[in-house]
């Protein structure tokens, strides 16, 4: 029973340990704490995997790595720990700071040097190893007490570690690691005493998948990504694999380790390649509408040429237009693998809606969103079939908006106080749009962000909502909490507010657009029709207006959102 159950703890910890270690660095890179986190779990995930080995076949050459394993694992702890610390703590403890990571590159040094081994009591691998006292083992407790006491030391520092509850986390992740590090010190002074080494490695794994966790937390936190939504599934699917790969192979008790090892490694290479495709796809997005907001308006428009040339291959489409009202006509300004520039094109049926299907009356033509100034439509824009695909993604059809929302930036700064009565600054709203839509927020954070709009006027409910679990806000009740997730609220939607006072003047210019929408629909509790009749614009233009403010609030949230 103790040989099973010894076999089986050091096997969930080498396979958790992996596991995490990948996750981890997909989700998290390059953010410190992620990296500093994935490097101590990948060493235990080797010292597990090493220690499940030994036991079906000896091999007391390695155990020296075991102990390098080990000693890089809680350096590394003790280094996330002293990145929590504010600067100014962390200049008081440089030193120290230092003397520890001396201590542990001396210890490495002496111990890849000596390669010593891990002599046994009771000649049995299933209980704690018995470390000689001599200089080598003497210093390399020094080091794991070293480690050990630092890395506490400076989580009790900080008090926005003490009195926060992802800050409780680590201390919580801490005690495990001092309670295997004391059941070591125990094994040393009772030699006739057998303990069993599955205590010590499960308080081992225990503390630093706990840390993993608390990290992992702390930078959900920091950085509001919403790790914690997909937490939960991919480790019961990751499980459920290996279970499945278990069952069906029916390895040898001797193989599992390298089985369960080869299942992680391979699913969690391919989960952390769709990661940073996915980023490099986000950051894709991101140049593409850095390089077309850069284009200046001119009177030869070839601007707005050059924007459509940039987007349809942004998007990968067949074709596309952007056709402008003129003297009654809509008349085609840029084209890109369709009718020709200055050629007059039907008015596709306005139904109201973001974006529609073509009707089919211009050339290569798929699908159009329409441009207004107030209710009355100034253009539209068309584009074509996907290159290579059956349909265009949601996230696609986003940047159509997107960019329907900037051709009717440059239209307007074109026709100045002509159509607008009011004065434009391109280039300060051009600074504005790239700072909205640079980074795309996580679609389930603007759904929760719209939830939370909805539930404003009430704090019981607001208290109560996924967006006040997930801003991790504080308070002895929901009631509390709900007044301070209506505070951020506020804070986020005034964060869209231009500068200066409200104009008093109806239609509102359009740069007020965004603010006033969220504010009076959801902050002054105004019906949709009555905001949509105060601003002179569609119901089409309105729930577009909306979804872009509910994307702004939700990255305001996300960047700068804090519990309080």
């Amino acid at each position: 029973m103790l040989s099973f159950s010894t076999y089986l703890i050091i096997l969930i910890s080498m396979g958790g340990a992996l596991w995490l270690a990948f996750y981890f660095f997909a989700r998290g890179f390059p953010n410190p704490l992620a990296m500093r986190g994935s490097l101590a779990l990948l060493s235990m995930a080797a010292f597990f995997w090493l220690t499940y080995n030994n036991f079906f076949g000896a091999q007391t050459q390695f155990n020296y790595l075991k102990l390098i394993l080990l000693i890089i694992a809680m350096a590394t702890w003790y280094s996330l720990t002293y990145q929590l610390l504010e600067e100014d703590n962390q200049r008081k403890l440089r030193i120290l700071k230092r003397g520890i990571y001396s201590l542990f590159l001396l210890i490495v040094i002496l111990l890849a040097i000596t390669q010593p081994e891990l002599p046994r009591r009771f000649n049995n691998d299933l209980y704690v190893a018995q470390l000689e006292v001599n200089f080598v083992y003497s210093l390399y407790s020094m080091t794991q007490l070293a480690l050990t006491v630092g890395s506490i030391f400076n989580l009790a520092l900080e008090k926005k570690i003490r009195f926060s509850s992802q800050g409780r986390l680590f201390l919580f992740s801490s005690l495990f690691i001092t309670l295997a590090v004391g059941y070591g010190v125990i094994s040393f002074f009772t030699p006739n005493l057998p303990l069993p080494r599955l205590v010590q490695d499960g308080l081992v794994f225990g503390g630093f998948f706990m840390l993993g966790l608390s990290a992992l937390k702390y930078q959900s936190l920091l950085e509001r990504r919403t790790i914690y939504q997909d937490f939960p599934l991919t480790l019961l699917v990751i499980v459920s694999v290996c279970f499945v790969y278990i069952s069906l192979l029916k390895q040898e008790t001797s193989e599992l380790a390298n089985l369960v090892g080869l299942v992680i490694i391979t699913h969690s290479v391919y989960d952390l390649a769709r990661e940073f495709l996915e980023r490099y796809r986000a950051q894709q997005e991101k140049k593409y509408r850095r390089q077309v907001l850069q284009f200046t308006p001119s009177a030869s428009q070839s601007y707005l040429q050059d924007a459509l040339a940039l987007f349809c291959a942004q998007i990968k489409t067949t074709a596309g237009i952007v056709a402008v009202q003129s003297a009654e006509k809509f008349v085609v300004t840029a084209t890109h693998n369709s009718v020709a520039s200055g050629s007059v094109v039907p008015h596709p049926e306005f139904t109201d809606a973001t974006i529609e299907k073509s009707d089919g009356s211009i050339q290569n033509i798929a699908w159009v969103t329409s441009i207004f100034d107030g209710e009355k439509q100034i253009a539209f824009i068309g584009i074509g079939a996907p290159l290579k695909r059956l349909d265009y993604s949601t996230g696609e059809l986003d940047l159509l908006q997107e960019f329907a929302d900037y051709v009717n930036l440059m239209l307007l700064v074109e026709g100045g106080a002509k159509k607008d009565n009011a004065t434009i600054s391109y280039q300060a709203a051009t600074e504005d749009m790239i700072e909205n839509l640079s980074n795309t927020p996580d679609e389930q954070v603007v759904r929760m962000t719209e939830d939370g709009l909805r539930k404003f006027p009430d704090v019981v409910k607001l208290g109560q909502s996924e967006l006040a679990k997930w801003l991790d806000v504080a308070g002895a009740t929901h009631i509390e909490r709900g007044k301070k997730v209506q505070r951020i609220l506020r804070e986020g939607v005034d964060a869209l507010r231009p500068l200066g006072s409200r104009p008093d003047d109806e239609p509102l210019p359009r740069n007020w657009y965004n603010y006033a929408v969220l504010n009076d629909a959801y902050i002054r509790g105004v019906m949709n029709k009555e905001v949509m009749a105060r601003l002179y614009i569609s119901e089409g233009t309105f729930n577009r207006t909306r979804r872009n403010a509910l994307r702004g609030v939700a990255r305001w949230l996300t960047e700068k959102g804090k519990s309080n």
